[in-house]
């Protein structure tokens, strides 16, 4: 006669198996979620016909055709640090806190905050505090994200890898004097050849996870300070800007 499985093989087996539901679920939902944002995207470069501006007090993204879901939001590591309901309807504020080299402080906060507004589960509004326009023109961040509609997808591994040339915002892109007084002291800054790469790396503030840490890479022709790349490494990815196609010769 077969002798039945202990009860610690049993207890391994369930916990594999939960454990195999799990990873499937999370994979499922990971998909679910890439294929949003690759919609968005697509949305993106229509923009004019998906999205609206609220350019007063700051700037604000209004989604006409809403796809992203608060659990997309937080799946992709984004967590917030203060929510209020309002109905069906949420309003999130979300913050990233820049890490600086051992030993250094800054008497201003450069912190990172977004407030983000959801109707029905949906993300409808995205909006970015005036104080980030004092050195960034407005058209300027405008044309970065229009400019990701046409970007190209790199789907190896799920990641979205976009490099756009934005010659067309090239003229206002901000120049290094000015990121230092919009972001403050870099987290990490090295010369490589004519050029100088400097790194900001921000963790959630509500430190419940550190998968929505964000590292942000911007590289400038040292002699001129003018902004050649900006390479965002986030959760789901990298998205990069190429803005070398305005230089001038």
């Amino acid at each position: 006669m077969a002798k039945s499985p202990s009860a610690p093989a049993l207890t391994r087996r369930t916990a594999a198996f939960r454990a195999s539901v799990a990873a499937l679920l999370a994979l499922l939902l990971g998909g679910c979620v890439y294929l949003r944002l690759l919609e968005v995207k697509q949305q993106l470069g229509k923009f004019d016909e998906f999205f609206g501006l609220q350019t007063r007090d700051g700037l604000a993204i209004v989604c006409h055709t809403p796809v992203l879901r608060t659990g997309d939001i937080r799946w992709i590591g984004l967590k917030p640090e203060q929510v209020r309901k309002l109905g069906r309807a949420e309003q999130w504020q979300a913050r990233w806190v820049k890490q600086l080299p051992a030993g250094v402080t800054e008497a201003t906060e450069f912190d990172i905050v977004l407030e983000l507004s959801f109707a029905d589960d949906k993300l409808s509004r995205i909006a970015i505090p005036e104080r980030y326009f004092a050195v960034m023109p407005k058209t300027f961040l405008i044309g970065v994200i229009k400019s990701l509609g046409r970007g190209k997808i790199d789907k190896t591994g799920k990641k979205i890898e976009a490099e756009i040339s934005a010659a067309e915002i090239a003229a206002a892109r901000p120049r290094l004097p000015a990121i230092d007084k919009l972001l403050g002291r870099p987290s990490e800054e090295r010369v490589e050849g004519g050029t100088t790469v400097v790194r900001y790396r921000y963790v959630p503030s509500t430190k419940e996870s550190r998968a929505g840490v964000f590292d942000m890479h911007l590289t400038f022709d040292t002699k001129t300070g003018d902004l050649l790349k900006w390479q965002g490494f986030t959760p789901v990815g990298r998205i990069g800007f190429d803005f070398t196609a305005g230089r001038k010769k």
